[in-house]
C-alpha cells in the first residue's frame, strides 16, 4: 500500500513540475541507435546484433527523462503512469508505441535490427552477467522476431521479453526517481506530465 501511495506521489510531483524545461534538462548526451540501413518503413525479421562499443547505459535520471518525454510526446493517459512506473505494460496501442519510444531513445532497440540483448543487459541487468542474461532472454527474442503488422507491435513483442528486468530496474531505482522528481519540482528542471 505504501508503494501505491508513493507511485501516486510521483504522479502528483510530475504534474506539478513546471513545463518549459529544456529538451535535455540534465545535460546528458541524447542516446542514439546505430541502426543499419535506412528502411524504417519495412518490418523485417529481427536478428540479435552485437553491441556497439560506444553504447553507454542511461543513468536513472536520463532514463526518467526519456520515460517522461515518451509519455508526454505520445500523450499517454495519466491513468497508465503508475502501471508503467511499476513495469506493467498492458497490450494496447498506446503502450506498444510507448515501449518502442523508450527502447529506441535508450538505444536498446531499433526497427531495422530489433532488440540488442547486450545493451538491454547493460541498461537493465543491474550488474548481472551478460552471458546469463542472454541465455535467459534469447529464446523469447527469437520467438518474437517474426514480422508484425506495425513497428510498435514488433517493438512491444520484443521488449516484453525484458519485462522482468525492466520491472526490477524500475523497482531498484524507484526511490531515486521519486527523489529526482522532488528535486526537479523545486528547480524547474523537468517537464511535467501532460494534463
Amino acid at each position: 500500500m505504501a508503494k501505491v501511495a508513493a507511485v501516486f506521489a510521483v504522479i502528483v510531483c510530475s504534474i506539478v513540475v513546471l513545463h518549459g524545461a529544456s529538451a535535455n534538462p540534465f545535460g546528458y548526451l541524447a542516446h542514439s541507435t546505430d541502426c543499419p540501413g535506412k528502411c524504417a518503413h519495412k518490418v523485417q525479421p529481427v536478428t540479435l546484433v552485437e553491441t556497439s562499443p560506444a553504447f553507454r547505459p542511461a543513468s536513472h535520471l536520463e532514463f526518467l527523462e526519456i520515460f517522461l518525454d515518451c509519455f508526454n510526446t505520445l500523450r499517454i493517459p495519466l491513468r497508465k503512469y503508475p502501471a508503467y512506473l511499476s513495469g506493467l505494460f498492458p497490450e494496447d496501442a498506446e503502450t506498444k508505441c510507448f515501449l518502442r519510444c523508450v527502447a529506441i531513445k535508450l538505444g536498446v532497440y531499433c526497427d531495422e535490427a530489433g532488440a540488442d540483448i547486450e545493451r538491454h543487459c547493460l541498461q537493465f541487468g543491474l550488474g548481472q552477467c551478460c552471458e546469463q542474461f542472454k541465455s535467459q532472454h534469447e529464446l523469447c527474442l527469437q520467438q518474437n522476431s517474426v514480422p508484425c503488422p506495425d513497428r510498435c507491435t514488433a517493438a512491444y513483442k520484443q521488449e516484453l521479453c525484458f519485462q522482468e528486468p525492466i520491472a526490477k530496474y524500475l523497482d531498484y531505482h524507484f526511490h531515486q526517481f521519486v527523489g529526482s522528481l522532488h528535486h526537479a519540482k523545486g528547480s524547474n528542471s523537468l517537464s511535467l506530465l501532460h494534463p
